[in-house]
């Protein structure tokens, strides 16, 4: 009747559970397991599967503990001062045979992180509760060691570390005091975790080519060894071991400091500096623990100040003598233009005409004002001290300009045909015209205008 009864109650139980359940916890604390697979409603298998690929196995049958850390009571099912090991999968059987997974169990890292420099002082408060403290280093996470311990006295001059007045003390940290502290009860329960972080110095240095470069380390007094990464590669070259240059006649030719670097009070001089030397830097301890990284970037060596002044002066002087130039030739030839004499049309020849028969309209022709500066003054001519006649001015022949003359021998006061009055007996012959179109000269009989 009781088989009958508690398989009903299981069947009921893990129908009503769908999937799977997933717990998360800290690292040192407690687990409880649920009811239902506590005793004595369960009374099967526990199986656990660790999730880092560790084998399966039983850690509690028929209400009885596998493992020592498991306490089991009626009831009540817990798992004590879990690991990160504890990461993993409860199985449960009720035939013996079949396995179902039941409970995800997934372990959180919930200690309080301090990050310190390489060769800092490192302190942080104990719980007034902590019976010892144990360290688990980074790089080993099975490997625990007591630091100190409130009632052995021994274990305290042995330990890396010390307590006063409820301090835990550590000088000079390296990367091997990376790892995890544990203040515990007597009773093994977990009070506090702290993580340090031991990380390296870093310095970043600019330097230029053909000058010097000192690249410093405030440790002294150790025996360092230096590495050098050039940049864009990841294969590390030695330079210093163990504090002394490194220096092999087959191969030291190759060094990309060979005869550029030396060592003074711990620090690294390279004179000169060449365009290849941008990189990484790397000094260990004697432990080999990183100590120190310094990133080198190489410039070219700029120019003095007054180098650069001067080019620009240089510039401004050159730009504003082109100006000038630029200013005189467009001078020149606005000048040369307007010495230029204005091209003059050719002075028609004068054209007489004896035949009786002339053109009843005469042609017009303007002339170009005369030019009196240059030209000499023909002397004035008396045919008649009765009559005088101021003839036009007429263009000399080859370009050049006749100055005003008074003659009686011109036939037309002007260059517009007009009437001419005749003498008897006595003819004034008309004056040739400025231009090549014919020109009419009308003659006027009068009797008026005959003299005895």
């Amino acid at each position: 009747m009781l088989p009958l009864l508690f398989t009903i109650v299981s069947c009921v139980l893990f129908g009503s559970s769908a999937g799977i359940d997933s717990e998360e916890v800290c690292y040192g604390s407690t687990f409880r397991l649920p009811f239902e697979y506590t005793p004595p409603v369960f009374r099967g298998r526990l199986y656990f599967t660790p999730s880092n690929g560790g084998s399966r196995r039983v850690v509690m049958d028929n209400g009885e503990a596998k493992a020592p850390r498991i306490k089991v009571s009626y009831g009540s099912v817990q798992f004590t001062d879990l690991h990160k090991k504890d990461d993993g999968t409860f199985s449960v059987s009720f035939d013996g045979n079949r396995l179902i997974d039941v409970i995800t169990l997934k372990i959180l890292d919930c200690a309080e992180d301090d990050i310190e420099n390489y060769g800092d002082f490192y302190n942080c408060a104990v719980p007034r509760q902590t019976e010892y403290v144990e360290f688990t280093p980074l790089h080993n996470l099975d490997e625990t060691k007591i630091l100190w311990n409130r009632t052995d006295p021994q274990t305290n001059k042995r330990g890396r570390g010390q307590v006063r007045y409820n301090t835990l003390e550590l000088e000079s940290v390296t990367q091997a005091d990376s790892g995890y502290y544990n203040f515990r009860r007597k009773d093994n329960t977990l009070l506090s975790r702290k993580r340090l972080t031991v990380q390296e110095n870093k310095s970043y240095n600019e330097a230029k080519v053909n000058e010097q470069l000192v690249i410093r380390n405030r440790f002294s007094g150790a025996l360092w060894s230096v590495t050098f990464t050039p940049k864009g590669e990841t294969e590390p070259i030695t330079l210093i071991n163990a504090g002394m240059l490194v220096e092999d006649e087959d191969w030291s030719l190759s060094l990309p400091f060979s005869g550029r670097i030396s060592v003074v009070h711990s620090n690294i001089e390279i004179n000169p500096v060449e365009s290849s030397d941008s990189g990484l830097f790397e000094f260990r301890d004697s432990q080999g623990n990183l100590v120190h990284t310094a990133e080198v970037k190489v410039q070219y060596a700029s120019a003095p100040t007054f180098v650069y002044i001067a080019i620009v002066v240089g510039i401004i002087f050159g730009g504003i003598v082109c100006c000038c130039c630029v200013r005189k030739c467009c001078c020149k030839k606005s000048s040369s233009k307007r010495d230029e004499p204005a091209p003059q049309a050719a002075a028609a020849p004068v054209v007489h005409y004896h035949d009786k028969s002339q053109p009843t309209h005469p042609s017009y022709s303007h002339a170009r004002a005369p030019d009196y500066t240059h030209q000499p003054m023909n002397p004035l001519v008396y045919r008649e001290p009765a009559t005088t006649s101021l003839g036009p001015p007429v263009a000399a022949p080859g370009g050049l300009r006749a100055a005003p003359a008074l003659s009686l021998n011109s036939d037309c006061l002007s260059s517009d045909p007009e009437p001419k009055f005749e003498l008897k007996g006595l003819t004034f012959p008309s004056a040739p015209p400025l231009s090549s179109d014919f020109a009419v000269c009308h003659v006027y009989t009068s009797d008026k205008l005959n003299f005895p």
